[in-house]
């Protein structure tokens, strides 16, 4: 699996999408940066809002780019890049519903597909399994910041009405694991 730098340049080299060709670098699709201007741009450098002037959403960019901003935030307040997530993932409730994911089970069991689905080329995979009522395992497989996808899962969670989330970041890749494992549970 593919190993990001902590901070890199900003490159803003434009991919065409490489369908699912998973051997490549990690991509990332434009729109998530549209979602960061739109969600942190108040936590963004001048640089960075720079960057994201000039993203184009529908194409795709080297998963480093993404990695540098998500650690700019993380170097401001540990609890922001978690909340970036959070806010990004709820807001594609609509996105959601339109694959069929209706309840928060729904996005248990369904979060490995839509991880391939997001990214392109070698970034890992995640495993999921509803473990009992309301309770689930997720392992995360794959080079980003583990805390932003944390907060993603809470806020993908809470757009479904799942109240009361938490999470256990039990295992982190950050940490020497093979993968990082979060423990769900909600009301």
């Amino acid at each position: 699996m593919y190993r990001f730098e902590r901070h890199a340049p900003f490159d803003l080299t434009a991919y065409a999408d490489p369908g699912q060709d998973r051997s490549g670098p990690p991509l990332t699709q434009g729109g998530i940066f549209l979602l960061i201007s739109t969600i942190a741009s108040e936590h963004c450098t001048p640089e960075m809002l720079d960057v994201l002037d000039e993203i184009d959403p529908d194409k795709w960019y080297h998963g480093q780019l993404l990695e540098t901003m998500l650690n700019s935030f993380e170097d401001q307040d540990q609890a922001l890049v978690i909340d970036v997530g959070k806010n990004i993932y709820y807001s594609l409730e609509a996105q959601f519903r339109a694959v069929g994911i209706e309840k928060p089970e729904d996005v248990i069991t369904t979060i490995p597909m839509i991880w391939l689905y997001a990214t392109r080329g070698n970034g890992g995979e995640w495993r999921s399994r509803i473990t009992g009522d309301k309770t689930a395992i997720i392992e995360m497989e794959q080079p980003y910041n583990c805390m932003f996808e944390q907060g993603a899962m809470k806020g993908a969670l809470e757009c479904f009405n799942a109240r009361d989330v938490q999470i256990e970041h039990s295992k982190c890749i950050r940490d020497g694991a093979a993968f990082c494992e979060l423990h769900l549970s909600w009301k």
